[in-house]
């Protein structure tokens, strides 16, 4: 209950700040294919897709006085995915997103960069495989910098392009959702992503937008768990990948 009341309160900031700067920024609604994939252990595929909303400002200011840039980038995601690996189980997922930027406007061309939160809830606890392998909840989080630009074609294209530096990641498996065993923390250290989107306004309030996003994340570190309350264990967080392409539309207040 107290993980589930966690997740609601990330989704409530999220709504929060997509409503509170919807009046200077884009609303955005969009869909994606998800796929994650620890190799040689397991992976989850979108099962249709996922669905997202946000908001976000990347226009940046005509008056050429006016150079500094402050832009961001929110969305909070959910849907249902499909897991293969000790078994197969269909399963919640949610994510939450937030980017901050600082940027410089060069004519057509606004360099940024930034600071980024990344936020992943996989709710399989309580549930039972193909197998019979029981699930558990499990939260990633990681913290990056985004560097990279945003490039004005002409006056209806724009399109965004970043490199993110992973800074801090931590992995929460709730082994405690299967009797006996304790909670595990993992850090990860090391890992990278990129971020392409292109963007079409075809009237003077409403774009279309799609996206490009990939991550991948270096192993973590070794924590010791507990079975019973005596027995250690050694744990780990595989390196993993994860790629996501979607369509959007996005509309100005």
């Amino acid at each position: 209950m107290k993980r589930l009341q966690a997740t609601l309160l990330v989704f409530w900031i999220g709504c929060f700040f997509s409503t509170n700067f919807a009046r200077s920024a884009d609303v955005t609604l969009d869909i994606s294919y998800y796929y994650y994939e620890e190799p040689n252990f397991m992976d989850d595929t979108s099962n249709p897709v996922l669905y997202s909303a946000g908001s976000r400002k990347w226009d940046v200011s005509d008056d050429p006085d006016d150079a500094w840039q402050f832009l961001y980038t929110t969305e909070v995601t959910r849907g249902w995915v499909n897991y293969s690996g000790s078994g197969t189980l269909d399963k919640d997922y949610y994510k939450f997103r937030g980017e901050t930027y600082a940027g410089y406007q060069l004519d057509n061309f606004t360099p940024i960069i930034g600071l980024g939160y990344r936020w992943l809830y996989d709710d399989s606890g309580g549930e039972t495989s193909s197998t019979g392998a029981l699930g558990y909840d499990r939260q990633s989080q990681y913290l990056y910098i985004p560097v990279g630009g945003i490039f004005n074609i002409n006056k209806d294209i724009k399109i965004k392009s970043q490199f993110n530096y992973l800074i801090a990641g931590r992995q929460t498996s709730y082994l405690s959702d299967v009797a006996g065993f304790s909670d595990v923390e993992n850090d990860q250290s090391y890992g990278w992503g990129v971020d392409f989107t292109i963007d079409y306004k075809f009237s003077g309030a409403t774009s279309l937008y799609s996206f490009y996003r990939h991550w991948d994340i270096d192993k973590s570190d070794t924590a010791n768990g507990t079975f019973a309350g005596a027995l250690v264990f050694e744990a780990f967080e595989p390196a993993n990948t994860t790629t996501e392409a979607g369509i959007g539309i996005a509309y100005k207040f």
